[in-house]
């Protein structure tokens, strides 16, 4: 194999860039998927998502050395549901001779669920260095109560260094036990599979840990690094585990003052903005929390409307207003609370414990 010039400098430049973007968003969780797939997600603005998988193997007696195969993940997003990131696995084997594995890619997430899509989709696209290969996967899934169903399918223009364009499928699923954990396995394989090439699969409890923004998978898996590449052909069993770590980019900015022309909490005769409709309505309107995010994260409303929390995380959140018109307790899993609005203005409130969660509620005064 010819030697390859270093990515080290553009490595940098790209980390530097992720780091410093001014962003807001919610993180990445591990019980939402298996192993080895992490379709459907994209990195949130706000957050600069880190995700370490570390995995071990043991050679044959009688040596029984213990060799180690990390993998970095590192990705925020750029506008919308696009992000951009990169995996790094610093012990692969997808290419002879070729340890350092980078993979950097773009994902997009145009469906969702928590949105009223009937199912959440997404494409990624990217270049696998080591490979020297353009790759893609277009990945659904499907939540159905405590069942969670994944599908990929990828393509590889230049797949594992030695080959033409080859094509792989995978699929998935994630039932949750308890709020906080979920039982996940995972299967892929080359279409074109030889047989000396092993299908891949991961099999894991996935947790997230109360009280935080963080998430962690204990598994087994016969793949090495968490490229698309690297998850589709497997080797020998691995035993690992895998940390996610959303760095909040926000909650180390100093906070703006509002804006003069931008009505807030605490000015008693402010106004919505003229653009605001009001239609008829009931006079309870629900806002659902769920994995890190204000599902409806503007909404408007009436003077005297009742607007209500129902925290469907599996972790505890707060309501805070900004200028402090209202501070809710902790609000555990599974439970409510609600505020009565009846003073006109726009109240922009977020979570405490975690900051990066971020909303705004328009109230309009009601006219004969």
């Amino acid at each position: 194999m010819p030697i390859r010039k270093s990515t080290a400098l553009t490595s940098a430049c790209l980390v530097a860039l992720a780091i410093l973007l001014p962003h807001g968003g919610f993180a990445q969780d591990a019980a939402q998927r298996a192993p080895n797939l992490s379709n459907t997600w994209s990195p949130s603005r706000g957050v600069v998502q880190f995700n370490f998988t570390h995995r071990f193997d043991m050679s044959d007696a009688p040596l029984r050395k213990i060799t180690n195969t990390p993998t970095f993940q590192v990705a925020t997003g750029v506008v919308g549901s696009l992000g951009v990131g990169f995996t790094y696995g610093s012990n692969s084997d997808l290419v002879t001779a070729y340890p350092n594995e980078w993979e950097w890619f773009t994902r997009w997430s145009p469906l969702s669920q928590a949105h009223g899509a009937p199912l959440d989709a997404s494409v990624q696209a990217g270049w696998n260095v080591a490979a020297e290969s353009f790759d893609g996967e277009l990945s659904a899934a499907r939540s159905i109560g405590r069942l969670r169903v994944l599908v990929a399918g990828r393509a590889f223009h230049h797949a594992f260094y030695e080959d033409s364009a080859r094509y792989a499928v995978a699929t998935g699923a994630v039932l949750r036990v308890l709020p906080w954990l979920s039982v996940a396995g995972d299967y892929a394989t080359l279409i074109d599979r030889a047989d000396a090439e092993h299908p891949a699969w991961g099999a894991g409890l996935q947790l997230s840990v109360p009280y935080s923004p963080h998430s962690m998978s204990l598994h087994a898996s016969n793949v090495g690094t968490g490229s698309l590449e690297g998850a589709s052909r497997g080797s020998h069993t691995r035993w690992g585990f895998e940390y996610t770590v959303p760095i909040t980019l926000r909650r180390y900015a100093p906070r703006r003052p509002p804006r003069s022309d931008r009505p807030v909490a605490d000015s008693p005769h402010s106004t919505a903005p003229a653009t605001v409709r009001v239609t008829q309505r009931a006079d309870t309107v629900i806002v659902t929390i769920r994995q890190f995010k204000f599902e409806r994260d503007t909404i408007r409303v009436r003077a005297g409307d009742v607007v209500v929390w129902r925290n469907a995380d599996p972790v505890e959140h707060t309501l805070t207003a900004d200028a402090g018109a209202f501070e809710s307790p902790l609000v555990k899993p599974g439970q409510e609370w609600s505020f009565r609005f009846t003073t006109p203005g726009s109240y922009p409130y977020h979570c405490l414990p975690h900051p990066f969660m971020k909303a705004v509620i328009h109230v309009q005064e009601v006219t004969p």
